[in-house]
């Protein structure tokens, strides 16, 4: 199969470069324009999969380019790359259809999942009908747990209700905060992430609210936060229980009212949003010790879908572990010899899903183009491949243990789930966190009938 296309239009060549390195050691091809005038030409000539465009760059800017891409390729995804705090910009990029921005300086990670998600999500304009988009993709994992997760996900994007979703650090509460805006009405406008405990606290206002010319000392212009940025579409506010309590008074009333004033202004900005909250604290506690507020913890827990550990759900590791090796190779899905994949199981995961990601994509460098062995793993997970008792902890409901291999695993699950459901297939792929498509192709390729 060949890799997916990106267009990079940049006129910084070392900045291009980085983007395309960066992109292209993820399994994607790159083309470059160096400025906006190239950017039209070369995405209306032969469209790329998706066009990841920097704002400020001569003879046309990245505005006015996705402008004009929008009239001729209103389908096309497109990120843009913004200056720091420059949330204005990328406020009128979404309205334009721009599926999500950057800021700089550019984070790599973040980089290459806002490419993969967006590329794995369905397009906007596909996504009602048929049923088989009905679903949480992202969220994969047979095991009790995550059917209740995906099943309270779909439940959630059918309503504007705020989320809380809590959990402990990398178990995935991002992931179902864009799960949640995907399936929802509001999947056409922008998804918008704000990390509360990134931002200095006297600037964590600002980053929310906005604020007027001359608001403080620095402010030389209007500033328009992430609730505007939001407008349409979905906020996520991570790690939510840093926030401090005087701010949250002023969370609460904007929530409470759709509405809030930005910093040194006097006339109210209205917004049509849903919000979702993350942490990995426990809230309650912090309400008794007068650290959280109760009133905001009820408005924003109006929904609540906790992430259970990877190490409490262990027949999710291997999917899990899968699914994210066709991210970090798409062109080719790796596979895990059955003594790495045991070592994989038998590890209890503190860092849940983004360790794995992170040991998984150590392995593929290590590895080259062959399967995942052993030696390609950290030496603590080494250690474990060569075990053979079952790690402690609640047992594994497929029954997998060490020596056989992810492909013997995944279709013996496959098989089990279909032959629970009574043969549907629908439920079986709604089960497994995979598309009826996935699932079709699947048992064909182990010949299930």
């Amino acid at each position: 199969m060949a890799p997916r296309t990106i267009l990079i239009a940049d006129d910084d060549a070392a900045h291009r470069r980085m983007l395309g390195a960066a992109l292209e050691s993820a399994g994607f091809a790159c083309r470059f324009a160096a400025d906006g005038e190239e950017a039209v030409r070369s995405a209306t000539t032969t469209p790329p999969e998706l066009l990841l465009l920097d704002v400020r760059m001569p003879r046309l800017d990245g505005i006015e380019a996705l402008r004009r891409i929008a009239e001729e390729l209103p389908a096309l995804p497109v990120v843009i790359v913004t200056a720091h705090g420059d949330v204005r910009t990328a406020v009128e990029a979404m309205k334009l259809g721009a599926r999500d921005f950057i800021e700089k300086p550019v984070d790599i990670d973040e980089l290459r999942n806002v490419v993969q998600d967006i590329l794995e999500r369905p397009a906007p304009d596909k996504v009602d009908g048929g049923g088989e988009t009905d679903e949480p993709r992202t969220l994969v994992g047979p095991s009790a747990a995550m059917a209740k997760v995906r099943q309270t996900v779909r439940l959630a994007a059918k309503s504007n209700a705020t989320v809380l979703v809590h959990g402990e650090s990398g178990t995935g509460k991002e992931v179902v905060a864009r799960a949640i805006h995907d399936l929802s009405d509001r999947r056409t406008g922008p998804f918008v992430a704000l990390n509360c405990a990134a931002v200095p606290e006297g600037l964590l206002e600002s980053e929310l609210f906005g604020h007027e010319k001359g608001a403080f000392t620095g402010a030389g212009a209007r500033h328009a936060g992430r609730f505007e940025a939001a407008g349409g579409g979905t906020l996520l506010l991570d790690e939510i229980g840093e926030m401090r309590p005087p701010l949250q008074a002023r969370l609460l009333r904007a929530l409470q009212e759709r509405s809030f004033e930005r910093l040194g202004g006097t006339s109210p900005v209205h917004v049509d949003i849903r919000v979702v909250a993350a942490t990995n604290r426990d809230l309650r506690a912090d309400i008794a010790q007068k650290r959280f507020r109760e009133d905001l913890y009820y408005r924003l827990a109006v929904v609540e879908i906790a992430m259970p550990p990877l190490r409490d759900r262990r027949e999710d590791i291997l999917p899990t572990a899968q699914h994210l090796l066709a991210r970090l190779r798409p062109e080719a899905r790796p596979r895990l010899t059955a003594e790495a994949a045991a070592g994989l199981t038998l590890h209890d995961w503190p860092g849940n899903v983004r360790e794995l990601a992170n040991v998984l994509e150590r392995a593929l460098l290590f590895a080259g183009t062959g399967d995942l062995a052993p030696e390609h793993l950290p030496p603590a997970l080494r250690e474990l491949c060569g075990r053979e008792e079952t790690p402690a902890g609640p047992p594994d409901a497929t029954g997998v243990r060490p020596g056989v291999s992810l492909e013997a695993v995944e279709r013996d699950l496959i098989e089990k789930t279909l032959r629970s459901l009574g043969g549907n297939r629908s439920r079986t792929a709604e089960t497994l966190g995979l598309s009826r498509r996935a699932l079709l192709y699947k048992l064909k390729r182990y010949g299930i009938r």
